[in-house]
């Protein structure tokens, strides 16, 4: 008995650990922003593809490395003759086999420099992938920033309606003690049920949100968050940090002009078309090789008749006829060259009025907050004032719903300020190309 005891218990713990990771994640972690933007940074799947490009594309410039290195050769050829020339008789006797070998190098002595502008082309090549990463980043930074926001936006809108849910129904007891004493009609009673059930309705909305959001934010993280995870709830820190920053469209500019990935391609892509129209010229100009090579031919095996020689090779294709086509390649090289120009002189104008919308847009915002605190204040005065009267019996049920609604209504749009506030903050943020985090300290 107390061996299968034993048995049991050592099986118990083991499925304790074992299940420990489980266990501990429906628990719910919280994550701050940006722990959320790293995990995305670490485990998306598009950002790990792109990294498999990069080292795909610095595969190529391996292989151009390996372009000045010797090239060695082996030819064996196994042949019968119907019959034999007389230079052929000197190797092969009166035999018609033929067993010919030979074992070659070459070597590139000098090639004008393409190899090395080949090399730089690849390593451009990779640089718009390596520019694609920060897209990606830029993006999933600017998606989970908004996501985050909104579904912090969505639990206060749950705290608040379930504030007015509360309110409502305290009222409706005041109603019912009324009635029950014939100072108030039934009206007032089906009043407050009815403006209970339209709160309801929007509890159940705000809380349908926060699912939402949350699988938005487990996507952008390669759905490495499990089923219960929550975000730290740190709008007041960022809404003392941020509510009174002010911005200069000039510097924003200079930083989107030096640092935007859109432009960046652009940038890279002009790069790569004049390394093309390099590499064409060069098409002109011949390349230089050595070789070495031993042979033996006999007609039977051991074999005799060893032969070696050495010498150089040039290799050049005259610039006429087919030999002059890279002349109109350089040629279309050049017009993509002023046609990416054209291109990022579009984007930037295009970037620019992003900034300026999204300024202009974080200056409303700013405008309105004063008066929503306002309308908060006068609200809460307002319903206190109208269930004090509405308790005496000198108020009607309506100015208490009316009042009850205003106030939901300020605190609402208040939160909405706020939200919108630091989300136009990000977009800020991604208008001018950061691929960081959307809320720097």
């Amino acid at each position: 008995m107390k061996s299968k005891a034993s048995i049991w218990f050592v099986i118990a713990i083991t499925a304790l650990l074992f299940y420990q990771p489980v266990f501990s994640q429906s628990n719910g972690k919280e994550y701050t922003i940006d722990e959320l933007v790293k995990i995305a940074f670490q485990n998306n799947p598009q950002l790990k593809a792109n990294e498999k490009n990069i080292l795909a594309g610095m595969k190529q410039i391996d292989y151009l490395d390996k372009d000045y290195l010797p090239q060695i050769f082996f030819d064996l050829n196994i042949s019968r003759w119907d019959w034999v020339m007389p230079n052929k008789q000197k190797y092969l006797g009166n035999s018609l086999n033929d067993i010919y070998a030979d074992f070659r190098i070459n070597q590139l002595i000098y090639d004008w420099n393409k190899n090395s502008l080949q090399k730089e082309y690849a390593d451009k090549s990779v640089d718009i992938d390596r520019n694609f990463t920060r897209k990606l980043r830029q993006a999933f930074s600017y998606s989970i920033a908004k996501s985050y926001l909104e579904l912090l936006r969505a639990k206060r809108t749950v705290t608040i309606q379930e504030e007015a849910i509360n309110q409502l129904r305290e009222h409706l007891k005041n109603a019912e003690a009324l009635y029950s004493i014939g100072k108030v009609s039934n009206l007032d009673v089906i009043k407050a049920k009815v403006q209970i059930e339209v709160a309801l309705d929007e509890l159940a909305k705000a809380k349908n949100q926060l699912d939402v959001q949350k699988n938005n934010i487990n996507v952008l993280c390669a759905n490495t968050l499990g089923d219960s995870f929550d975000v730290v709830d740190n709008i007041d820190e960022l809404w003392n940090q941020y509510s009174n920053k002010s911005y200069n469209y000039d510097e924003l500019r200079n930083v989107l002009a030096a640092h935007h990935p859109d432009l960046e391609d652009i940038k890279t892509q002009k790069e790569l078309r004049g390394k093309e129209a390099e590499l064409l010229n060069k098409e002109y100009y011949p390349n230089f090789y050595a070789f070495g090579i031993t042979n033996v031919e006999d007609s039977q095996i051991p074999m005799g008749n060893f032969n070696w020689n050495v010498g150089v090779t040039v290799s050049y294709s005259l610039p006429f006829f087919k030999g002059s086509n890279f002349q109109e390649k350089v040629e279309q090289s050049e017009i993509r060259i002023e046609a990416l120009q054209e291109n990022g002189n579009a984007v930037m104008q295009q970037l620019e009025t992003n900034v300026k919308n999204t300024l202009v847009k974080l200056e409303d915002i700013k405008s309105r907050l004063s008066g929503t605190q306002k309308i908060i204040k006068l609200a809460e005065e307002s319903l206190t004032t109208a269930n004090m009267k509405y308790n005496i019996g000198k108020g009607n049920s309506l100015d208490v719903l009316d009042a009850e609604t205003v106030l939901t209504t300020a605190k609402l749009n208040y939160n909405q300020i706020v939200i919108d506030l630091l989300s136009t903050i990000a977009e800020v943020n991604y208008s001018i190309g950061s691929d960081e985090l959307s809320f720097k300290n």
